[in-house]
């Protein structure tokens, strides 16, 4: 953070940096610093405690100028949790807004400087204290000689202006670094994909000619757990001949990992039978990239990274995308321009995957001992509705807090045993209702009788329009809209209301809990319509089921089955195709003009004073 530049208080290099070498240390140092890096890297200093080797430093005699004061000199020390291979293998420490080199700061007795503060924080002394908390937000630089011309200054405004003033007199310049490492990819286990390598004495790693590819794992092969990877021990498969001298050759044994393959099987899925590609362009670039990736939090890191890296890599060596179809005379110039279109969702650069949805845990009720701390069974803690939970031993009350399921803290939730009491429409519902996707779900079984209850009043709504008498379709009816009564029109309203609520809940948010709220209020509205002969209360009834089928495929398909015996669907109009199946209709299509209110409060006022209001229709455009 270059707004805390003037905080800088050491320079820390990594125990293999270039400057530490007996060549460039004083003298009266080198020995000493020679050594100490030495135990870094031999992982001996320290004690081989990581938590202290972080911290572990040693000072080399050398100084570096201040890259905006000159004047200023920086002491260098070797820090053991520099990485050479990280950036240039130094780093400024900046002890007063950073934890890690606040405490290196502590150990090795290095002053510290405050360089941001807080913007309601009064000034501190010029040399914080040990105890005196590390400010690591952003904040103001303060107005002291050392923050020169840039106290006062907001860390945003800082960090441009101080960036740019070191530019402009060629000590520095804006840099961006990467994460991106080395990934070890090699296993030395069977189940993979075989590294596609002949080592030979002669020719050294040679690849495998591409007309031998891909290398298949040998059959009827021992696997003992022990003794490295068991390829090395299958003979016939292991010894071969050099593709480029012919000599007495062997296969490499180890595999890739399985994440490899996993980080690009989304473009062998548009085309999953091809024998002699992994994919075609073609039929890779109409369908990429992937709509929407959803996955647990813990890939959001390691499996997206290796996933955008390959698949870049893919596309900006055209093996697919728009670059790779453009000159392909065979390909109608529309299709190349949908898959330009497509593409776009992208950004034109190979990123694989529109959105990234991350779901979350499943937490359930934990129960732990408040004196030992130990977690407790079920079958050891007294539940009884309306009391407190007891510790059947003790007699105590139980720390309770919801967890991740494990076994180790006896929380966890049989859903067989759950589907079985409750079934399994209610229990995707409760599951769906509880928590967004993105959410921890705080699982808890007895609100699961909520749902069943709401699936029997759907129930009983289908036989309230089974045994209704309607006859004119939803589609004549409109015709007459303006002569629909105030209840009529409400309905309608409702019932679009919903449609817009659910349909942007599944598409763009995905708070699928929030599409089963807006069913539940249509749902506890149509209980209340009085005139269920009207062809809107029918109409918001099936567009209901149609809805709610999705999330409850076992009601939602039996409800249907239920209106289609009863003629109800036909009378209505309602049919989109003969197939009976709820899920070969169409879902329901957003009427934007019946989103507003059916009527409007009218307040009479007489010199000034409100006399009485009326409740009057909104007439429609």
């Amino acid at each position: 953070r270059a707004d805390t530049l003037f905080g800088v208080s050491y320079l820390a290099i990594a125990p293999d940096h270039w400057l530490v070498n007996a060549d460039h240390l004083p003298a009266e140092h080198a020995n000493h610093v020679l050594k100490r890096a030495q135990e870094m890297l031999s992982g001996s200093s320290g004690g081989g405690d990581r938590s202290q080797r972080t911290k572990d430093g040693v000072f080399t005699g050398l100084y570096v100028a201040h890259p905006l004061d000159s004047a200023r000199r920086v002491p260098v020390y070797v820090a053991d949790y520099v990485l050479s291979d990280y950036g240039t293998g130094a780093v400024m420490g900046v002890p007063a807004h950073d934890v890690r080199d606040h405490e290196f700061c502590q150990i090795n007795s290095v002053p510290v400087h405050i360089s941001v503060v807080e913007p309601e924080t009064s000034e501190f002394a010029e040399e914080s204290k040990s105890e005196l908390p590390v400010f690591t937000g952003q904040g103001v630089l303060r107005r002291i000689p050392e923050n020169g011309i840039y106290g006062g200054m907001r860390s945003a405004d800082a960090r441009t202006t101080i960036v740019a003033a070191a530019a402009a007199i060629g000590s520095g310049k804006s840099v961006v670094n990467y994460r991106l490492r080395d990934w070890l990819l090699s296993r030395q286990r069977f189940w993979g994909a075989p590294v596609p390598i002949i080592h030979c004495a002669s020719c050294g790693a040679v690849p495998v000619p591409e007309s031998d590819l891909p290398v298949e794992l040998p059959k009827n092969i021992e696997l003992s757990g022990r003794g490295g990877s068991p390829l090395a021990r299958a003979t016939e498969w292991l010894n071969c001949k050099c593709p480029s001298c012919s000599g007495p050759a062997t296969r490499d044994t180890d595999t890739l990992d399985t994440f490899v393959d996993s980080s690009w099987y989304f473009l062998r899925y548009t085309d999953a039978h091809n024998t002699q590609r992994p994919f075609d362009a073609m039929a890779a670039s109409s369908m990429m990239p992937v709509d929407i990736y959803i996955g647990g939090v813990e890939h959001a890191i390691l499996h997206l990274l290796y996933s955008r890296f390959i698949s870049k890599f893919l596309w900006k060596t055209r093996a697919y995308g728009t670059a790779a179809v453009e000159h392909d005379s065979t390909v109608r110039s529309e299709v190349k321009e949908a898959i330009a279109r497509r593409e776009t969702r992208g950004a034109r650069n190979g990123e694989p995957f529109t959105r990234l949805l991350t779901q979350g845990m499943v937490h359930g009720l934990t129960y732990k001992d408040p004196s030992s701390g130990r977690f407790l069974r079920s079958d050891e803690v007294q539940t009884e509705k309306g009391n407190v939970p007891r510790v059947i031993r003790t007699g105590e009350t139980p720390t309770m807090s919801f967890e991740k399921m494990s076994k180790s803290k006896y929380n966890g939730v049989d859903p067989g045993a759950t589907v079985d009491a409750y079934g399994a429409d209610a229990t995707r519902l409760h599951v769906l209702y509880l928590a967004p996707p993105q959410d921890v779900l705080e699982w808890d079984t007895q609100s699961i009788v909520g749902m069943q209850r709401w699936i029997l009043r759907l129930g009983r709504l289908v036989d309230t329009a089974c045994a209704s008498s309607a006859r004119e379709s939803i589609v004549c009816a409109l015709n007459t809209r303006n002569k629909w009564s105030k209840e009529a029109r409400e309905t309608y309203r409702h019932t679009h209301v919903a449609i817009q609520h659910a349909t942007e809940s599944l598409e763009a948010s995905f708070s699928l809990n929030t599409a089963i709220s807006a069913l539940i209020k249509l749902s506890n509205y149509l209980a209340t319509v009085k005139d269920c002969e009207h062809p809107t209360f029918g109409f918001g009834l099936v567009c209901l089921v149609k809805m709610v089928a999705p999330m409850a495929p076992s009601i939602g398909e039996e409800l249907w089955e239920i209106l289609i015996q009863s003629k109800c669907l036909h009378n209505l109009g309602l049919v989109d195709t003969p197939n009976s199946r709820v899920f070969a209709q169409s879902w329901p299509v957003l009427d934007a003009s019946a989103l507003k209110d059916v009527s409007a409060t009218v307040v009479v006022q007489i010199n000034g004073k409100v006399r009485f209001k009326l409740e009057d229709m909104v007439p429609d455009q």
